[in-house]
């Protein structure tokens, strides 16, 4: 099995969850893009351009950084109801990770486009949106962020 062969035991549950439901969700589901991509396909590779943010709605993804031996370790576990690209969303830098299907996932994909249109058409949405992100990541500064930690384990290994 996939999943049996990859160096997981660093690897965390994803920090960003989302509470849509009912008519939030459906109003989200009816702006975004529904993707999926098979187990072991890859999402998107760091830097990459970032392209949005990404919704599991079912399946599991993981989330991976290179080390300085280009030796790729799983840093992340994003499952059903929980996202990733937040950050490529927010600031448009290239991709800070590679995020490759874990199972066989479906995903709403959350554009700057789609942001801007629900910005409009949505903003009580948005500000929902926006309030979650900004706890998720306010959390995880607190807790010296996923990325900053993984990454000292990695440079180190």
């Amino acid at each position: 099995m996939f999943l049996d062969s990859l160096p997981i035991d660093q690897a965390q549950h994803w920090l960003v969850t989302w509470g849509f439901e009912g008519d939030a969700f459906e109003a989200l589901r009816a702006y975004a893009e529904e993707v999926s991509f098979p187990a072991r396909a890859t999402i998107f590779s760091a830097g990459d351009p970032a392209d949005g943010m990404y919704l599991v709605l079912s399946g599991m993804a993981l989330v991976f950084l290179k080390d300085d031996q280009g030796t790729e370790r799983t840093i992340g576990i994003v499952t059903e109801g929980q996202s990733f690209g937040e950050l490529g969303l927010l600031i448009g830098k290239p991709r800070h990770a590679t995020v490759t299907a874990g199972l066989d996932v479906k995903l709403l994909k959350i554009t700057p486009d789609t942001l801007e249109k629900l910005e409009q058409e949505q903003p009580s949405l948005v500000m929902k949106m926006y309030k979650a992100l900004a706890q998720s990541l306010a959390e995880q500064w607190i807790r010296g962020g996923p990325w900053e930690e993984q990454q000292q384990k990695v440079k180190t290994s």
